[in-house]
């Protein structure tokens, strides 16, 4: 579990990235916003930036080449996210280059139309109210988790993006703030209690009970005493059934033709892979 990171709302953040992926794949814009203010409000606000020109550079560019000056060069705001998947979500892409530079496959990718859709839609302070993180209330805290979560985490194409299949029902359950903790959201409402990581134990240290109280009386989510439905919401329903590439590309366009035997599939760590980049704060 060294790379488990939990978000504002205790989902795990590779899965986050994963799922603001595809949802972006299929066009779902309300998933797809969910997901990226998901990771920008857990304080990853630079990563979910890098993150989204990845995505544009390895689905989206070769279909539209002008977004990158119309687009990803203005100011980096809340507003902005939500323009960039809002705008990315309307737009046709390839799968071609993903395969290419991350999976060592050519394909022959799908053929467009030439698309009409060369404007930029912005995304407004006042349809940004929706996603900004909702605080649980007081003496309520253990339906807050059923409230705010409201999409389920999409975890089968873990094995073809090499991210974890583990099973994070115990972290989840018990050990939820020590994975939370890695996160900035959730390491700047611990530190207010002066709570510190204890790795040994995967929990908070807090300096006496009334801290400890303190924080659980205002935290107190228990992610274990939730229903079924919102644990699979959260970290799926583990042994999730996992797709091939195949399966991708004939959900997502693209004829797959193996190339060259022996090339290096992963790329370099001056060049991080697209759907696994994660900082553990």
């Amino acid at each position: 579990m060294d790379q488990l990171v939990l978000t504002r709302y205790l989902y795990p953040t590779i899965d986050v990235k994963q799922s603001l992926l595809i949802a972006m794949l299929e066009k779902q814009s309300k998933e797809a916003l969910f997901w990226a203010y998901e990771l920008y409000y857990s304080g990853d606000e630079d990563d979910t930036f890098e993150y989204l020109t990845k995505i544009y550079e390895s689905y989206y560019k070769s279909e539209n080449p002008e977004i990158e000056t119309k687009l990803f060069s203005q100011t980096k705001t809340e507003c902005l996210i939500g323009s960039i998947v809002l705008t990315l979500c309307a737009r046709k892409y390839q799968i071609c280059d993903f395969l290419k530079e991350y999976k060592a496959y050519d394909c022959k990718p799908m053929v467009h139309e030439p698309s009409k859709m060369k404007f930029i839609i912005q995304f407004k302070e006042t349809d940004l109210v929706e996603y900004l993180t909702i605080l649980p209330q007081k003496g309520r805290t253990r339906f807050y988790l059923n409230r705010v979560c409201k999409y389920s985490i999409r975890r089968q194409y873990n094995q073809l993006f090499e991210t974890s299949c583990d099973d994070y029902q115990v972290p989840l359950w018990y050990h939820w703030i020590y994975y939370g903790c890695r996160s900035p959201y959730w390491l700047d409402h611990i530190t207010v209690y002066d709570g510190e990581p204890n790795d040994e134990k995967q929990d908070i240290d807090f300096p006496n009970d009334d801290l400890l109280d303190a924080f659980y009386d205002h935290w107190g989510l228990e992610p274990d005493e939730q229903s079924k439905e919102l644990h699979n919401k959260l970290i799926g329903n583990y042994p999730v059934e996992q797709l091939s590439i195949e399966d991708f590309c004939e959900k997502y366009g693209g004829i797959l033709k193996p190339i060259i035997a022996n090339t290096i599939m992963y790329i370099t760590k001056a060049a991080p892979k697209l759907v696994i980049k994660q900082d553990n704060k």
